[in-house]
């Protein structure tokens, strides 16, 4: 039998009212009180804490697969670990773990599954592609069903690994926002991080695919977006194609910032380049980045001069 919570944290859950627009939480706000009532939690406050937790992943679940919510097949780790990885990275690593144990708890408690491993020990952890994952993404997209999709997959790979940018900007993007400069190819970043970013030369020719001859004033990811959430066509793309193996817009980012942290860029460049306000917001990708050599460190460090 299910414990029972308190009358006084029942009426905390009853009353709850998460912070979002309210057509979006009239849409979700069963799924979350349901959930978390289950639990038969007995305190007020770690009621609180599990409905925020519960309320954010609802929202992004809700937003990106339009699905009917249900605590078995949304609870599931795979679900948890994507919206860890796309959603959380931007937040404290303490409430990023806090929010990851949370939904593993749900996890353990509407399923059989094994909680994440990677959200359970390194919620805050971004993990960038590697080149076999980019080459295996450029077969993708040009094996696509039809020519929009093989130019909207051209176009995600190019932005999201060749500018850093994030799911929201691709979708705000127009082709007039592509513009040269001397021997450089600039994206002009809209939302809300405007920036102009130069397009790493080795996507310079997917994006040239994924624009095909279209007008200036043309979406540069087609499909319909709606106002309230533009970034959804983008999540959507690969909830449509299961079968064919679709980048996260995240995940190529984060490749791209720490492709540019291994190079040495100067962090104040790349925090202006990524649409970043602090270098606090750069700790998850410096976790990704690749080995030192220690004696080579030691001896940029010392001043010494290398063994020859």
């Amino acid at each position: 039998m299910n414990a029972v919570s308190p009358p006084a944290v029942q009426r905390v859950i009853d009353n709850y009212v998460a912070v979002m627009p309210a057509a979006h939480w009239t849409a979700i706000e069963s799924f979350v009180r349901d959930s978390v009532t289950s639990l038969g939690l007995q305190t007020r406050g770690v009621a609180r804490n599990y409905l925020a937790a519960t309320a954010k992943f609802a929202h992004w679940l809700w937003q990106t697969a339009a699905a009917n919510l249900d605590p078995a097949a949304a609870f599931r780790p795979a679900l948890i670990r994507r919206f860890v990885h796309e959603v959380m990275p931007a937040r404290a690593e303490t409430y990023q773990q806090q929010t990851a144990q949370r939904l593993n708890s749900l996890v353990t408690h509407f399923t059989a599954a094994t909680p994440d491993r990677q959200t359970r020990k390194h919620p805050a952890s971004v993990r960038p592609y590697a080149n076999r994952d980019l080459i295996t993404f450029r077969s993708s997209a040009a094996r696509r069903t039809n020519e929009e999709r093989r130019m909207n997959a051209h176009v995600l790979l190019a932005l999201g690994a060749g500018a850093g940018m994030r799911a929201e900007e691709i979708a705000l993007a127009r082709v007039s926002d592509v513009s040269t400069d001397g021997d450089d190819l600039l994206v002009s970043v809209r939302g809300n991080h405007p920036r102009t970013v130069p397009l790493r030369v080795e996507w310079r020719r997917a994006l040239a695919t994924g624009i095909n001859g279209r007008e200036p004033g043309e979406w540069l990811f087609a499909g319909y977006r709606l106002p309230e959430y533009p970034a959804r066509v983008i999540h959507q793309f690969g909830i449509d194609a299961p079968d064919e193996p679709t980048p996260s817009a995240t995940r190529l980012r984060a490749t791209w910032i720490v492709r540019h942290l291994n190079a040495g860029l100067r962090l104040d460049i790349l925090l202006e380049l990524a649409g970043l306000a602090s270098p606090t917001s750069l700790a998850p990708y410096v976790r990704a980045m690749t080995p030192d050599d220690m004696v080579e460190v030691r001896h940029l460090i010392s001043g010494a001069e290398p063994t020859r």
